[in-house]
């Protein structure tokens, strides 16, 4: 059976105090059951089925990212939590080390890039997620999926790539997280549907 430190002082965060219960044990789920690299295949079925109650995870991850990123989602589905590699063996990793050297493997077949840190006492990588997308097309189709449309794609990718892909002064740690608060933002500007058939039916009288 895998050992792994478990975080106690969640229990006085208000980011976590203030999730729903069923939020609440699915964090602690997704936790228990990711590989020691911190990264985890959804398996939704069977928490469902472990509780006996539906949970959203969409809903999920807009609330645990709320303040930041807690948990990324990878192109290939899987789930990544970002703090999990340093609360579980420190800020960096020894590739000289058996287990660090599994993570580092597993960290390159998810294509989660690092940064080397700069050499002081020993060769150790630097965690540091860089997920962006791989072209405009890629973004059009999210933006798609997710309700909104091929323009609003082209006018985030645009934005951002004139910016190098930084928030402020850092780097995007996940577009797709940024792109769905863009497009929850649009959304929000826009007229209410009612409100334009509403006024459709009165130019046709």
């Amino acid at each position: 059976m895998a050992k792994r430190f478990t975080d106690t002082m969640k229990w006085n965060e208000d980011w976590f105090l203030e999730l729903s219960t069923s939020n609440k044990l699915f964090w602690i789920y997704v936790c228990d059951n990711c590989d020691h690299a911190g990264i985890y295949k959804l398996n939704k079925r069977m928490f469902e089925l472990l509780i006996g109650a539906k949970i959203n995870t969409d809903d999920f991850l807009t609330t645990i990212n709320a303040e930041k990123d807690r948990i990324i989602l990878l192109d290939n589905g899987k789930w990544y939590i970002t703090k999990f590699i340093e609360f579980q063996y420190g800020p960096t990793l020894n590739p000289n080390n058996r287990v660090h050297k599994s993570i580092l493997k597993l960290l390159n077949d998810n294509n989660i890039k690092f940064e080397q840190q700069e050499v002081v006492k020993l060769d150790q990588p630097k965690i540091t997620t860089i997920i962006n997308p791989k072209s405009i097309e890629e973004v059009k189709a999210y933006f798609q999926e997710k309700g909104s449309n091929k323009k609003e794609g082209e006018k985030f990718y645009y934005f951002y790539e004139s910016k190098g892909w930084k928030v402020g002064k850092e780097s995007m740690k996940n577009w797709k997280m940024a792109a769905k608060g863009w497009i929850s933002r649009n959304k929000k500007n826009l007229p209410d549907s009612d409100y334009l058939g509403g006024q459709l039916k009165a130019m046709r009288k």
